[in-house]
């Protein structure tokens, strides 16, 4: 194809075979792997997280990463929280220790996520800038 005007014809991308989630389904995902992590507890729970955002993570386009980042701890903290208060009947007293119950059953988790998550983002920006040549 001949170079016209307006076009740049060396810079045309082949279409990528590997699908990107659109923000919904990142919001879903990362929802729903603490609500069904609850059920298990402990290490599973934190691994399930962990898991869900790293998936999130490798699947949303490069742009897309700074949405993934901070909305998986957020996601586990309002999953556990409300949980937490949830079940907590009764007085102000009861929802605001459930809350911090939540939170403190919520943190591991959160920094697990978080760690792996940013990995997951410095392993991509790696390998994106080692690819171009940059």
């Amino acid at each position: 194809m001949p170079h016209t005007p307006g076009t740049h014809g060396s810079c045309h991308r082949a279409p990528t075979t590997r699908a990107n989630i659109t923000a919904g389904r990142v919001t879903a995902l990362l929802l729903l792997a603490p609500a069904i992590g609850m059920f298990f507890g402990g290490a599973v729970f934190a691994v399930l997280c962990a898991g869900a955002a790293s998936l999130a993570a490798l699947r949303v386009r490069p742009a897309g990463l700074w949405w993934v980042l901070p909305l998986a701890p957020v996601a586990i903290w309002a999953v556990c929280v409300g949980r937490e208060v949830f079940d907590a009947s009764g007085g102000t007293t009861k929802q605001a220790v459930a809350v911090a119950h939540g939170m403190i059953d919520a943190f591991p988790a959160m920094i697990v996520t978080l760690l792996a998550t940013a990995a997951v983002a410095a392993l991509r920006r790696t390998f994106r800038r080692g690819s171009t040549g940059a």
